[in-house]
């Protein structure tokens, strides 16, 4: 009997201690359910900080470009050495190469030149040999002769790089000359000279020199579009008389052609775009003009990171067609241009600097006259704040917006604008 009162007494214990544990464990369960609830329905503030950004408001396309080009006649076979090389300007007349008879000819130029190169400074050398030449003025002109040789390096101009190399091979024997034997000088120039003598009279009536028939920039490329993609064929250009002269690209003889002369200071780009975007263009340029804006715009060549002003010289357009074709002029050239014919383009209506707003950010807040404007909110330490923005750009997604230096209630660099959150108020304390 005691032993059953025991067991029970025993039960009864137990029963009374386990209670409570269950209460408080179902209550931490209920308290953390609620909270990671209440956590997913949080009016959570996001942020993302103002940069400054750089966008072209621009659309791409592909150009032509239409040109007066002049075709050089002469082999381009391995017995032609080039004077000039693509990209470089030359006169009328100027020499452009030299075709040689055979490679045997050839190979008796390669032998002379070296040998016209030694000869000249060797000349200068023993003319200032004894003459007290200014040492300090002489190591001046080095100096710039070695600057120009850097800036003809940079541009791409052979023909000139290859006459200041020249040019500073002559400075230098000039400041040495004071100190060199001059008989030594002149035996070597004398023996030079002979050699040069004889390899001028084996090549003798079995070179021809080959000039530039006109003034311009020359290039070695052809592409049998010279006498089709011209000036004059912009005259009565529509977008389907376009697709013809594509279209009528001569076979050119490419042996028989050294390359051509791009004449006169402009050159035009046509491409064909959709309607909407000419039309878009010519709104711009209404804009600009009744504003008497600068209407220029500016063209990348995106294969080759280059970009140039110009200007829209004609756009035209078919009825019912869906695309128009416009035509834009330059005048500025460099060596990658000039061999150019068709190339990716970006046309290039504006380029806008400013603070990267986005969309889903903007709202209307306070003028600070009584009215409301379009601004947005920025988190500032842990208050939210008001400030205006003043559109400079428009994409899908976001705005360009100016940046001031002067209005404190402008949006500046790095302020945390605020893109996610409920109920923001000017000056209201965030909770955290």
């Amino acid at each position: 009997m005691d032993e059953e009162k025991d067991y029970r007494r025993t039960r009864k214990i137990r029963r009374f201690n386990g209670r409570p544990l269950l209460v408080i464990g179902a209550a931490l369960l209920v308290l953390y359910v609620g909270t990671q609830v209440a956590s997913a329905f949080s009016t959570g503030i996001q942020t993302v900080p103002a940069a400054r950004v750089t966008v072209n408001d621009s659309f791409t396309a592909t150009g032509w470009f239409f040109r007066d080009e002049v075709s050089v006649t002469g082999s381009k076979s391995d017995s032609i050495k080039h004077t000039v090389y693509s990209g470089e300007r030359v006169q009328q007349d100027a020499p452009l190469a030299t075709a040689y008879a055979d490679e045997q000819a050839l190979a008796l130029s390669r032998e002379l030149e070296p040998l016209l190169n030694q000869i000249g400074p060797l000349s200068t050398a023993l003319q200032s040999a004894g003459d007290g030449s200014d040492a300090a003025k002489l190591d001046q002109l080095i100096a710039l002769s070695l600057q120009q040789m850097a800036e003809q390096v940079k541009a791409g101009a052979g023909a000139a790089l290859s006459s200041s190399a020249e040019s500073l091979r002559t400075l230098s024997l000039r400041r040495e000359a004071g100190s060199v034997d001059a008989a030594a000088l002149r035996s070597e120039r004398d023996a030079l000279t002979a050699q040069r003598d004889e390899l001028l009279r084996q090549l003798a009536g079995r070179t021809q020199q080959l000039t530039a028939p006109t003034s311009g920039y020359f290039s070695e490329i052809i592409d049998g579009y010279e006498d089709i993609l011209t000036p004059e064929a912009l005259d009565d250009l529509t977008v389907d008389r376009f697709h013809e002269l594509l279209g009528s690209r001569k076979t050119a003889n490419v042996d028989g052609t050294l390359g051509k002369i791009i004449q006169g200071f402009s050159w035009y780009l046509v491409a064909e775009v959709p309607v909407d975007q000419a039309d878009r263009l010519s709104e711009v340029l209404e804009q600009r003009s009744d504003n008497n804006q600068d209407t220029d715009i500016r063209v990348g060549f995106t294969q080759a990171s280059l970009e140039t002003p110009v200007n829209v010289y004609q756009i035209i357009k078919q009825r019912d067609a869906d695309t128009a074709l416009i035509v834009l002029e330059g005048s500025d050239f460099n060596s990658e241009m000039v061999s150019m014919r068709s190339q990716p383009i970006e046309i290039i209506l504006g380029t806008y600097t400013g603070l990267k707003v986005p969309k889903q950010a903007a709202r209307m807040v306070s003028d600070g006259k009584g009215g409301e404007t379009l601004g947005v909110y920025i988190l500032s330490g842990s208050i939210q704040k008001e400030k205006t923005i003043k559109k400079l750009y428009e994409t899908d997604t976001y705005y360009v917006v100016q940046q001031s230096a002067t209005d404190v209630g402008a949006l500046v660099a790095q302020d945390q604008i605020i893109v996610r959150g409920k109920d923001l108020q000017n000056n209201m304390v965030v909770k955290t």
